[in-house]
């Protein structure tokens, strides 16, 4: 079993074998490459090939309704609460882990921590789109937001569908924040290192002025 020890004696070994340099050389790398692997191209058919089968499968529901799942009742969610429930455990997994990592105070945790969130935030879209087609009237998902419109009309707050919106709205607010947050310093490197114009303006954007002083590091550890 890996301790926390270990992998700080790891770290350690993995620092002294590469300094700082050779490890954002080695991070960059991927990023700054001319055009993918072949790898890639090979994940991206094979999620392509997936996603369409399940714009397919969506489609198919939008046109027959949600009866095609066996649910012919108005009132009762049946198959897409199961869906809604599993993906929203699956983002909370995610918020569990960078949640006690930065509570002990980890120092390796960075890396975790972004694909930890990552995950949550791709768990949390994918829950969204079931209240969604759960409504029956997929075309007009906003009727749930408290969009102020020409009639005057407000969504029912008390109903349960509702609290679904808000909970799903504030659960991916709060992740893609932290997740962004986490990517900052990141972000910066990437724009110092850029030959590309439009990718040096890109970067500066989203690296939000970043400079590493020691002033902004005490302020990012705080935050």
């Amino acid at each position: 079993m890996t301790t926390a020890a270990d992998v700080k004696q790891y770290n350690t070994q993995l620092e002294a074998e590469n300094p700082f340099a050779q490890i954002t050389e080695n991070v960059c790398r991927v990023a700054e490459a001319p055009k993918p692997p072949k790898a890639w191209y090979i994940s991206f058919a094979i999620s392509s090939t997936v996603m369409l089968a399940f714009f397919s499968s969506i489609g198919f529901v939008f046109w027959e309704g949600i009866g095609a799942w066996g649910n012919m009742s108005p009132v009762f969610w049946g198959f897409p609460i199961v869906n809604f429930v599993f993906w929203v455990g699956i983002g909370h997994a995610g918020t569990l882990i960078s949640a006690v990592l930065y509570l002990f105070r980890q120092d390796w945790r960075t890396g975790i921590n972004r694909f930890a969130e990552a995950m949550t935030i791709f768990a949390v879209i994918c829950a969204a789109i079931f209240p969604g087609i759960h409504i029956g009237r997929p075309w007009l998902p906003y009727w749930m937001f408290p969009i102020p419109n020409q009639m005057s009309m407000w969504p029912q707050f008390r109903s349960p569908l509702e609290w679904d919106v808000f909970a799903v709205s504030t659960y991916a607010t709060v992740s893609i924040l932290f997740w962004y947050m986490g990517m900052i310093p990141d972000l910066a490197t990437l724009r110092d290192r850029s030959k590309s114009t439009v990718r040096r303006f890109a970067y500066g954007i989203f690296s939000m002025g970043w400079r590493g002083s020691s002033r902004q590091w005490h302020r990012y550890e705080k935050a």
